[in-house]
């Protein structure tokens, strides 16, 4: 997309309306005006047709910048599929209009009339997908549920959490007091700060109270903000503020309540099956993972204390993420080629590195410091890059490498076959790329791999039959 669009991206949610309303107009004027030769009914429809392609055409730019501006992933594919599909049945009614208009026979008229409800179908699919994204899965049936979605909330599935890792009242940890907003909630409560998060216990309680807030930004920055943060805020919930995580969305109940994680929606919905349509993460994205739970749990029992800037600048320094001194160290040199480094979770050594934000000047500078995190390395973004000469060979020494994201990139059928050494890759996107069926044979082997994106490559219906009888538990995500 052209630079100068991004910024207007958010427009889309505005701008869309405009196709939906066009293409209503039309079957209107079609159904309810009478033919009667009039040439003014035949002007009419022709300037909403008119008015249909151009915002029609508008749409779909300004989708592909929110697209970039809303920081989406492999979710939005289908519905820009759609998308395409309903611009396509926009294009083609316009021009059978215009053939029916001059030719007035009645097979134009039923291949014009077709086209229409083609766009009309494509349209309610595109629409209700984008609502999707926007509100979350199942949001047209959510309101005829209200009343039971919480009916097994006050009792969390036991399997969710370890009982090892569940906060205990009396368990030798320090009462938490006067921890919310105005001093004035908390009272009683007593927390236990998670052992792998800090070095050593914090020596006063607003060092552990902090250290549950950073645990807590670090596990919602990871599975949360980018749908309920700063660009999009799905069912009216945002999780990046202080006072945005008390606020009730579209379910009319809060987010957080402070000190009670049973009436928390955050945690009702971390803990719901991962294939329920309310489950959060939903289903297609990472599932959050127990000891993660455990720490937000911890954190909103303790009364979701969030401090202000003030207090984090001046925070004692015994409770740093884990980690050592040398790993550390090889994050803040690659971050400043403007790479996203960090690690995985807390209490994980591992660590996942985003190279697609990088500046292409630095790209070779930052691969080339890839050699240095060798089995730490766990996930590696590599989207819409030029790789260079070596990279994948470079890959062998990343011997831990769970998910590789290769989408959009120049990667060949020769290099994926370097990447059959990679033992534990579970997860490997190549969508948008020049991937074959003599791509897919060298991934036979693999036989860790679990999840595959092929959306928009050269491969066949037989390469992936090929592939799924190689392996029979793969995931393979492709639209032809």
């Amino acid at each position: 997309m052209p630079e100068f669009l991004l910024p207007f991206g958010p427009f889309h949610m505005v701008i869309l309306h405009l196709p939906i309303g066009a293409l209503t107009a039309i079957w209107f004027l079609e159904l309810l005006l009478e033919d009667t030769g009039n040439k003014h009914k035949s002007q009419a429809i022709g300037l909403v047709h008119l008015l249909l392609l151009l915002s029609c055409a508008l749409t779909i730019a300004l989708g592909l910048s929110y697209e970039e501006f809303g920081q989406y992933g492999e979710e939005i594919e289908q519905h820009e599929l759609w998308g395409y599909i309903f611009g396509g049945c926009v294009l083609a009614s316009y021009i059978l209009y215009w053939i029916n208009r001059k030719a007035g026979k009645i097979g134009t008229k039923f291949v014009y009339t077709l086209s229409l409800l083609a766009a009309t179908i494509a349209m309610v699919i595109t629409a209700h997908q984008g609502g999707e994204l926007v509100h979350g899965k199942g949001f047209l049936s959510k309101p005829f549920k209200e009343d039971k979605r919480r009916a097994n909330a006050a009792e969390p599935p036991s399997q969710a959490i370890p009982e090892s890792t569940k906060v205990e009242a009396n368990r030798g940890t320090a009462p938490i007091m006067d921890v919310m907003s105005g001093d004035d909630m908390m009272d009683s409560m007593t927390v236990a700060a998670p052992a792998a998060a800090l070095k050593s216990p914090p020596s006063d309680l607003k060092s552990q109270q902090i250290a549950l807030f950073e645990a807590s930004q670090t596990i919602f920055q990871r599975n949360c903000t980018k749908c309920h943060g700063a660009t999009k805020q799905k069912g009216d919930y945002r999780l990046d503020g202080k006072h945005s995580i008390n606020l009730s969305g579209k379910s009319k109940l809060p987010a957080i309540v402070p000190g009670n994680p049973e009436e928390s929606e955050l945690m009702y919905r971390m803990l719901l099956p991962r294939d329920d349509d309310d489950a959060m993460p939903p289903e297609e994205k990472d599932p959050v993972s127990p000891e993660d739970i455990d720490t937000v749990r911890q954190w909103i029992e303790a009364g979701a204390y969030w401090p202000d800037e003030a207090e984090l600048s001046s925070a004692p320094g015994d409770y740093v993420p884990v980690g050592n001194a040398k790993t550390d160290k090889l994050i803040e040199q690659i971050s400043s080629t403007g790479v996203k480094a960090e690690y995985n979770a807390w209490g994980d050594q591992s660590i996942r590195i985003d190279l697609g934000v990088v500046n292409p000047r630095h790209l070779n500078q930052a691969i080339q410091q890839l050699r240095g995190f060798g089995n730490k390395l766990t996930w590696l973004d590599c989207s819409e890059l030029e790789l260079p000469q070596g990279f994948f060979q470079q890959l062998h020494e990343c011997s831990k490498l769970q998910r590789l994201h290769l989408d959009a990139t120049d990667v060949t059928d020769r290099q994926v076959d370097a990447l059959s050494g990679l033992t534990e890759l579970s997860y490997l996107n190549l969508y948008n790329t020049q991937i074959s069926d003599a791509g897919l044979e060298s991934l036979h082997t693999s036989i860790s791999l679990r999840k595959i994106y092929l959306t928009q490559t050269q491969v066949s219906a037989n390469g992936i039959a090929e592939l799924k009888k190689a392996l029979p538990e793969l995931e393979v995500v492709y639209q032809p």
